[in-house]
């Protein structure tokens, strides 16, 4: 999967940082790192990777495109499974 823009609308970029405290540079850097990506079933994305810390961000993709639905520090299992497929 390549992600070539991120959209982010002003609302959930707040929303994210005052409930899970994760700023928008977390999560580019999510993107640009080296993430771990998997599908959900309702058709949208997990994304987990390093951004001085591990972060998971769900996401809607569409033709390059990753558009933010939220994002948060990655609990334990997730934090196992970056480690593991990475």
């Amino acid at each position: 999967m390549k992600i070539r823009k991120i959209m982010i609308s002003f609302d959930a970029q707040e929303k994210i940082f005052k409930k899970h405290n994760v700023r928008r540079e977390e999560i580019e850097q999510v993107f640009f790192g080296e993430p771990y990506y998997f599908k959900t079933k309702s058709s949208r994305y997990y994304a987990i990777g390093l951004a001085g810390r591990y972060v998971t961000v769900v996401f809607e993709y569409e033709k390059g495109c990753a558009s933010i639905i939220t994002a948060y520090k990655s609990s334990k299992w997730q934090t196992r499974l970056y480690k593991v497929k990475r």
